[in-house]
């Protein structure tokens, strides 16, 4: 599915959405579909424009960059919102523009200012000034999905589709980018035999509180969770990785950042570690009051229903 296509579905779909809203139509399921929609529109809408007017160009990986981070959004008061684990891949892309550099692009810096400060050029500014073509030497940073962040190799030449609006603004993206990067890919079926490889702590983000499912406020955790975020070398991947396991904070109490410890991972989920020998029983002791709360409520429901109907059918007559 190109972004033309995604671009033209989201819109027909918009489209739908308006005149449903107009009459009065199952607006429950057109607003939905009409902001989702418009989301795909503005994130996909330069790159579709890229594909019909945009120009190609080649040009070179010149580094990868990934991070990952556990963050925690707390809203005033004593609400709280979910802590989530975001991993971001991207990569430093240099191609030469034949005309004008245009806003769009950052240029690197040229090696003889680098010389006459004394700094030497670093292996992505070497690649960077090896990309293929002539014209002015740009760079620009690119969002990738975890896929296309392990097939893109420093060093590689790639395709990239380059737009300039009025000729003065630019845009550029590998041509074969993932649609919507910020999205994660879903995983469906069995991540395959793990293997265990050692592993090193980078911290550990401990989380006491969180919403239950009958309450927006916060609430004091039956059990502490902890998010333990890893560096290991899982099979394919010689240079590491990192990600991040979320277990009992008690069972990992005695860890601290700098801890050797032990993980298994999957090869189609090399970011997913598990920790060997910790619990993981707060998924289901952090919401037991509520789901027994839930459990007394349908019971008496049930009670009362059932007394109502006895009543309604009133004596049984011999």
């Amino acid at each position: 599915m190109t972004a033309t296509f995604l671009v033209f579905t989201a819109a027909a779909i918009a489209v739908l959405a308006l005149v449903l809203l107009a009459a009065r139509l199952l607006w429950w399921l057109a607003l939905p579909a009409l902001i989702l929609a418009l989301l795909v529109i503005v994130a996909e809408g330069p790159h579709a424009a890229a594909e019909i007017w945009g120009e190609r160009l080649p040009g070179v990986v010149a580094a990868t960059q990934a991070s990952v981070q556990v963050e925690t959004a707390r809203a005033s008061g004593a609400r709280t919102s979910d802590t989530v684990v975001r991993h971001r891949f991207g990569a430093i892309v240099c191609y030469r523009a034949p005309d004008a550099p245009g806003l769009g692009a950052a240029t690197p810096i040229d090696p003889a200012i680098l010389a006459a400060v004394g700094e030497p050029l670093s292996a992505a500014d070497q690649r960077c000034w090896q990309a293929p073509g002539r014209g002015i030497l740009r760079q620009t940073q690119v969002r990738l999905d975890e896929a296309a962040f392990d097939a893109a190799v420093p060093g590689q030449e790639v395709m990239l589709r380059r737009l300039r609006p009025f000729g003065w603004l630019e845009w550029t993206w590998p041509v074969d980018a993932p649609l919507l990067p910020m999205v994660p890919r879903p995983r469906f079926g069995s991540d395959g035999t793990r293997v265990a490889v050692p592993a090193q702590v980078m911290a550990i983000t401990i989380d006491r509180q969180g919403r239950g499912l009958l309450s927006r406020w916060a609430q004091p955790y039956a059990v502490p969770v902890a998010w333990v975020r890893l560096r290991y070398a899982p099979p394919g991947h010689p240079d590491g990785v990192e990600g991040v396991d979320q277990v009992d904070a008690p069972a990992v109490s005695g860890l601290a950042p700098g801890s050797a410890v032990s993980v298994t991972v999957a090869a189609e989920a090399p970011r997913a570690p598990r920790l060997v020998g910790v619990e993981r029983t707060y998924w289901w002791r952090n919401v037991l009051v509520d789901a027994l709360t839930v459990i007394g409520l349908l019971g008496v429901v049930l009670i009362v229903v059932g007394v109502r109907k006895r009543r309604h059918r009133g004596p049984e007559t011999r």
